[in-house]
C-alpha cells in the first residue's frame, strides 16, 4: 500500500497556509517553494 503524508505549508509571501497530502513529501516542498 502506498503511503502518504499530510503537510500543512505556510507561504510569508501571501500570508496564507496550504494543506494537503502527498505520497512524495520532498518533490511538493520544491513545488511549493518555487510558486511561492
Amino acid at each position: 500500500m502506498k503511503e502518504f503524508v499530510v503537510y500543512i505549508l505556510y507561504s510569508e509571501k501571501y500570508d496564507k497556509s496550504y494543506t494537503g497530502y502527498t505520497s512524495d513529501l520532498i518533490s511538493r516542498f520544491r513545488s511549493h517553494n518555487q510558486l511561492a
